[in-house]
């Protein structure tokens, strides 16, 4: 790669992960006069396109096909490479979602790029535009930094790490671009949605963690009940869903990441792998009832109870609460 690469693209499919990205992105660009620049892939992807001049973006490329309809990470590899080539970005930003992990690696291997993945900060230096990120290690216990030799780095960004900020009378640029796609290497058969209900995991503002100080299936009544009442979602820890088969997806490393305004954990250990999961909450309270819980030292607030006695009396005084506002 030469010196020529200026800029920084975004790609997520997740439109808020994108404008978060995106915020941060025109912050470092801004300071250094270099643009910013999004990417949308997919069979009719213009409307998409209208609004993000306004969070951020100087261009949006519409990266239009039939074959980019569905998800396959070959075609977008290939769509994303070509425009990158045209482009000719110093940074590259993925969001840290399913797609964007199988996307972000097979691009910067193409390219010949750096990878940063889990990072939470990023910036390029004046003067020299070398690439500096930080990033989480050892399952978010630390965070490392690196200084990018490359002329061209591919960052994969968590959600909710950074801030999407509204700009106001900005319009961006919306270019059609045509990508040269291989021959196909894979034939999607068929597609069968996952079925959701309710609030997705990721947006709620409350999260009612179970773990496995729950003794039965049917006691996950009391934490739906408590979550309800605070207009919730009830999450769990990996052994409750794997192990037990209780609830379909967990939390933490191997599953899903949420940072909801208040989260409260109710028999949960506290171990590392799990907290990666919660540690992006707002306020976390655990319920335990024993003193050496590894959760009671993480939690901003630990109570020392046993839960099938504590959640019914915390949600006696919510509904006493709930009768007197209305």
């Amino acid at each position: 790669m030469s010196n020529l690469h200026r800029g920084i693209l975004v790609f997520s499919e997740a439109r808020e992960t994108c404008l978060e990205l995106l915020g941060k992105a025109h912050e470092v660009a801004a300071r250094l006069g270099m643009p910013v620049t999004v990417a949308l892939l997919g069979e009719r992807v213009a409307a998409e396109a209208v609004d993000l001049g306004t969070w951020g973006a100087d261009q949006v490329y519409t990266v239009e096909n039939p074959r980019l309809e569905r998800f396959d990470a070959h075609p977008y590899t290939d769509a994303l490479t070509g425009l990158i080539d045209q482009v000719k970005p110093k940074l590259i930003l993925f969001g840290a979602t399913k797609r964007g992990f199988e996307l972000a690696p097979r691009v910067a291997a193409r390219l010949g790029a750096a990878c940063v993945s889990a990072c939470v900060d990023f910036d390029i230096a004046p003067g020299t535009h070398e690439i500096e990120a930080r990033a989480m290690i050892y399952t978010g216990l630390g965070i490392a930094k690196y200084r990018v030799k490359k002329s061209i780095a591919v960052l994969i960004v968590p959600p909710k790490v950074f801030v999407k900020r509204a700009l106001n009378d900005r319009k961006a640029e919306i270019v059609p671009y045509k990508p040269k796609l291989g021959e196909p290497k894979l034939e999607i058969l068929e597609v069968r949605p996952q079925m959701a209900a309710g609030t997705r995991l990721e947006d709620a503002r409350v999260v009612v963690d179970v773990g496995q100080g729950f003794r039965q299936k049917e006691d996950l009544a009391i934490a739906q009940e408590l979550a309800d009442l605070l207009g919730g979602q009830v999450s769990c820890t990996r052994p409750i869903s794997s192990e037990r088969g209780w609830l379909p997806e967990w939390l933490g490393l191997s599953g899903r990441k949420v940072s909801p305004r208040l989260c409260i954990t109710l028999g949960v250990a506290g171990a590392i792998q799990h907290m990666v999961g919660i540690r992006g909450s707002e306020v976390i309270v655990a319920v335990d009832n024993s003193p050496d819980s590894a959760m009671l030292v993480q939690a901003d607030y630990g109570i020392i109870d046993d839960l099938y006695k504590f959640v019914p009396a915390l949600m006696q005084v919510l509904k006493t609460r709930q009768l007197r506002a209305a």
